[in-house]
């Protein structure tokens, strides 16, 4: 797999949208070409709202989901726009772009793939196949430390993960 490179606008962006929506997850697509990330959607995090699938959760986290109200939902997990994530993959497909990252942030947490990130993105796999898109890698923006952000990518397949280096341009 190539290493990426995503250019500092879009890291930028990604960082500001992510304090922008803070206390909520944020999430969204990068994609591009050969390892070059030149397009970045913001996907709209649902769980926030009444009508948000919290089906892809593991038992724990959905019981303690069901506990808090929809706003308090988004702080903890999320659940991409079903409309805005197939406008932005038929995006990709009419400019020739290869899907190359799912991001999501962490307002509370650690840069690095909770249970149900993994489980999410192992469910993915199969679904990726049948759309015949590449395989993206996984990347977390942390707020634990509101004035240093981390980004970590990782590359999660079949409840495997491991930690990707990407470089900014």
């Amino acid at each position: 797999m190539l290493t990426l490179t995503i250019p500092r606008q879009i890291l930028d962006d990604m960082v500001a949208e992510a304090r922008a929506l803070a206390p909520h997850e944020c999430c969204g697509l990068l994609a591009g070409k050969a390892g070059q990330v030149t397009h970045h959607y913001k996907i709209k995090n649902i769980v926030a709202t009444e009508g948000g699938d919290a089906a892809n959760f593991d038992e724990a986290k959905l019981a303690h989901l069901q506990r808090l109200a929809p706003e308090e939902r988004a702080d903890i997990a999320f659940v991409m726009d079903a409309r805005e994530q197939s406008l932005a993959l038929k995006d990709m497909r009419t400019r020739n772009l290869d899907l190359q990252i799912i991001y999501h942030s962490h307002p509370h947490s650690p840069s690095r793939p909770s249970v149900t990130d993994i489980q999410n993105a192992t469910e993915f796999e199969s679904i990726r196949k049948v759309l015949n898109l590449a395989e993206p890698l996984h990347l977390i923006i942390s707020l634990e430390k509101p004035t240093s952000p981390v980004m970590n990518a990782f590359r999660i397949t079949s409840g495997e993960v491991t930690k990707v280096g990407y470089r900014s341009s």
